[in-house]
C-alpha cells in the first residue's frame, strides 16, 4: 500500500474511494493489518517523540517500511498530529518507546490522552480506532490494551468510529454504573463527570449498554439515542436527529428545547469561561438555535442578547478564567 494514502487516511484527508481501498488492503492479510497499525501507532504517538517526523520516519524505516520519494507530505501529516494530538503518559515503555522494531511495545502505566478547554483533538487507538474529543475530555486506556483487550475510559464527550472486530467488542467505560460494548460502529458519547445524564447516540452499527455484571440493559439501533439519568439509575431511548449530538466535530452545536443551564455548561468547556447567573431563575430558560463554536465569547454573547431578554457582563481576569454574569 502506498504509504501517502495511509497517511492521507490519518489526516482525514482520503477520499471515500481512497478509504474503501485501504479497507480492502488491511482485511487481505494479517502482515497489512499488522502493518497499518503500526502506523497509527507511530501516529498517535508523534507528539511523544518531542515533534520530531525526522526521528518517527527513522524508527519506521528501522521497521523495515520503505521511505518513499514523496515524503514531503508524509512528514507534514506527522507535524499535522503531533500538533492535533495531546498525549499525556503516566508511564514509560520498557524499551525505547519509540522503537517499532518490537511489534508490541510494553507499556508500563495508563495511557491517557487529555484535551484542554476550548480546544478538540482526533486520537487513533493501536487498534485502528479513531476517537474525536471534544473540549476538557479525557481518554483513559490501560497498558494491556490489545486487539483482543480493547477497554478505554472516557471523561468528556466523544465521537469514536471503532474498528470492527466480532470476536473482541470494544469497551467505553464512563461510569460504575453503565459501559458500552461495541461491535464495530460508530457513535457520540457525552459523559462529563459533573453531568446529571450520559447520552450516547448511535451513528452505524450496533451498540449494548451493559450494567456492571456484564449484563446487556438494552441495545441501540442506528439513529436512537440512550438518556441515562444518573440520580435515578434509569434510561431513555428515543429516535434522534444524530446530527443534533455529533455537529460539534464540524464546529457547529445545535440546541432542542436544553435548558440555559446546560448551554452555559458547554461554553464554559468550549471558552475555558465562568458563567456566574446573577438570577438563578435563568437556568430554566429553554433554548432552541445553533451555535459557531469558532465566533468569539462576546459574539456569542451578542446572539443569545438579540435573542431573549438575557443581559450579560464580561469581567476579564488575568491568571483565571474570564467572569461571565448573566441577568
Amino acid at each position: 500500500m502506498d504509504q501517502t494514502k495511509i497517511y492521507k487516511y490519518l489526516a482525514q484527508e482520503a477520499s471515500e474511494a481512497e478509504v474503501k481501498a485501504l479497507f480492502e488492503w488491511i482485511d487481505e492479510s494479517p502482515e497489512n493489518r499488522e502493518e497499518f497499525i503500526q502506523y497509527k501507532k507511530s501516529w498517535a504517538l508523534s507528539a511523544s517523540s518531542q515533534n520530531d517526523p525526522n526521528q518517527l520516519w527513522d524508527n519506521l524505516n528501522k521497521s523495515g517500511y520503505k521511505k518513499q520519494k514523496n515524503n514531503r507530505f508524509i512528514l507534514s501529516a506527522i507535524k499535522y498530529a503531533a500538533a492535533a494530538v495531546i498525549l499525556f503518559s503516566l508511564g514509560i515503555f520498557a524499551n525505547n518507546m519509540l522503537n517499532l522494531t518490537h511489534t508490541k511495545p510494553v507499556y508500563v502505566a495508563q495511557t491517557q490522552f487529555e484535551v484542554p478547554l476550548g480546544q478538540m483533538s482526533t486520537v487513533f487507538l493501536p487498534d485502528g480506532t479513531t476517537v474525536h474529543l471534544n473540549s476538557g475530555s479525557k481518554l483513559f486506556y490501560d497498558s494491556n490494551f490489545s486487539a483482543g483487550n480493547r477497554q478505554v475510559k472516557l471523561e468528556g464527550e466523544a465521537f469514536f468510529q471503532v474498528h470492527s472486530d466480532k470476536n473482541h467488542p470494544f469497551v467505553v467505560n464512563t461510569t460504575e454504573e453503565i459501559s458500552l460494548k461495541v461491535y464495530g460502529t460508530s457513535f457520540n458519547i457525552q459523559a462529563y463527570p459533573n453531568d446529571e445524564e450520559i447520552n450516547t447516540t448511535l451513528v452505524e452499527g450496533s451498540l449494548g449498554i451493559v450494567n456492571p455484571a456484564g449484563e446487556e440493559l438494552t441495545r441501540l439501533v442506528p439513529g436512537e439515542n440512550a438518556q441515562y439519568l444518573k440520580a435515578e439509575n434509569r434510561i431513555n431511548l428515543s429516535e434522534v436527529n444524530t446530527s443534533v449530538f455529533t455537529s460539534w466535530q464540524q464546529g457547529l452545536v445545535v440546541f432542542r428545547d436544553e435548558s440555559l443551564n446546560d448551554i452555559a455548561s458547554k461554553i464554559e468547556r468550549w471558552y475555558n469561561v465562568e458563567i456566574i447567573f446573577e438570577n438563578p431563575e435563568l437556568k430554566n430558560d429553554v433554548y432552541n438555535g445553533t451555535i459557531l463554536k469558532n465566533k468569539p465569547i462576546d459574539q456569542i454573547l451578542e446572539v443569545f442578547k438579540l435573542t431573549s431578554s438575557l443581559e450579560y457582563k464580561i469581567e476579564y481576569r488575568t491568571d483565571k478564567p474570564t467572569i461571565i454574569h448573566w441577568n
